[in-house]
């Protein structure tokens, strides 16, 4: 006597239904509320360490810009692969 089934089944309880995907969360940027606890006065002088701030970083890519016009640029990198040549060649 042959105990194998004739033809196939299925378990539903086996197979749960496939279901979608969980939708993934979408991160959307929130305006922070203005911290209650300053007063007029911190706002002004953190407006005006912003402003030196700027004139500090622009003065500073004044010089690069100046220093990187004439040889100094091209002397650096060859005196720094000479340095680095040296140190391989041991």
């Amino acid at each position: 006597m042959n105990h194998l089934p004739t033809r196939a089944t299925t378990d539903v309880a086996a197979h749960p239904p496939v279901t979608e995907p969980r939708p993934r969360p979408h991160l959307v940027a929130v305006p922070s509320l203005p911290d209650s606890s300053r007063t007029d006065d911190e706002d002004g002088s953190l407006v005006a360490e912003y402003g030196l701030l700027a004139v500090v970083a622009a003065t500073m890519c004044g010089a690069l810009i100046l220093w990187s016009r004439g040889d100094a640029l091209t002397n650096f990198f060859t005196t720094l692969l000479n340095h680095a040549r040296s140190i391989v060649a041991g």
